[in-house]
C-alpha cells in the first residue's frame, strides 16, 4: 500500500489525522471514535497506534474506546498524562519508529506542558500549538512564556516547506486579527480568500506551509518572548472591529 495521509473534521472545527505506511497506520488526536473508525475504514486499515499532540479532552477523548476496539497503543507525552493514560511515553524522544511509520517529534510546551509537534513526510501536525493564522491559547493548563519560547526556538528552526496541519480550523477567526495588525499583508489576505473559497465550495481548507505562516501569522513574526506574550494577551482580548469583507 502506498503512503496515505488523511484528515477528518469532527465537532465544529476539530481535526483528526490518519497516517498510513504499508500495512502500518496511526491515528493522530482521534477525539471522536466514530469519525476515526470511519476514516480508517475508508482507507481499509486498522490503526495500531494512537498518537496525541497534547492532552486536552477534545483531542484525547476517543483514546480509551479506540484502544479497546482496535487494541491500539496510545502514545503521548507524560507531562499531559493527567488528561489521558498513554501506554508509551514521548518525553525525551525525538523520533518514533512504528513499524513502517517513521516520525520526528518536537516537544513544544506552552499550550500544555506536554504539547508536541509531529513531523511526517513533509507535513507538520501542530495540534493546538500553531494554527493557521494563530497559535494556541494558554487558558487551560498552559504557560504563555513557554509557548513563546517554543514558537521561537522549536517552530522557528523548522523547514519552511513543511505543510501545517493543525488540530483545529480557526483560520477564519484568526486571519482577520492578522489583517487588523497589518492591513497590507498580502499573505494573510490571500490565505483568508483561499480558506473562504474552500468553504463556499464545500471543501476543507488547503494546508498552509510554515513559510506562508511566517509571512501571514504574527505569532511567527515576533522576535522575543516578551513580544509574543503581549501578542497572545492581545489576541485573548480581541474582538473584530468590523467584518472582513468576502
Amino acid at each position: 500500500m502506498t503512503p496515505a495521509f488523511a484528515r477528518a473534521r469532527y465537532r465544529a472545527d476539530n481535526y483528526l489525522y490518519l497516517l498510513v505506511e504499508g500495512d502500518d497506520a496511526a491515528l493522530i488526536d482521534p477525539g471522536d471514535p466514530a469519525v476515526a473508525l470511519a476514516l480508517a475504514a475508508a482507507h481499509r486499515v486498522t490503526p495500531r497506534w494512537i498518537i496525541h499532540t497534547h492532552g486536552h479532552a477534545d483531542h484525547t477523548g476517543g483514546s480509551a474506546e479506540l484502544r479497546g476496539r482496535l487494541g491500539a497503543v496510545v502514545i503521548g507525552h507524560g507531562a499531559d498524562a493527567s488528561w489521558f493514560k498513554p501506554d508509551e511515553e514521548l518525553a525525551g524522544r525525538s523520533e518514533l519508529a512504528l513499524g513502517g511509520l517513521g516520525l520526528r517529534v518536537h516537544h513544544a510546551p506552552g499550550h500544555t506542558p506536554g504539547s508536541v509537534l509531529l513531523e511526517w513526510r513533509g507535513r507538520l501536525l501542530t495540534g493546538d500549538t500553531l494554527f493557521w493564522g494563530g497559535c494556541g491559547n494558554c487558558r487551560h493548563g498552559g504557560d504563555p512564556s513557554r509557548l513563546a519560547t517554543s514558537l521561537l526556538e522549536v517552530v522557528g528552526r523548522l523547514d519552511g516547506a513543511l505543510e501545517v496541519h493543525p488540530g483545529h480550523d480557526y483560520a477564519e477567526a484568526n486571519l482577520p486579527f492578522c489583517l487588523e495588525l497589518d492591513p497590507t499583508s498580502a499573505a494573510a489576505q490571500g490565505r483568508l480568500e483561499a480558506v473562504r473559497a474552500a468553504r463556499r465550495s464545500g471543501e476543507e481548507p488547503p494546508p498552509s506551509t510554515l513559510a506562508l505562516e511566517r509571512s501571514a501569522n504574527p505569532f511567527l513574526q515576533a522576535r522575543s518572548v516578551e513580544a509574543l506574550v503581549a501578542l497572545r494577551a492581545r489576541r485573548d482580548e480581541w474582538t473584530p472591529r468590523s467584518p472582513v469583507p468576502e
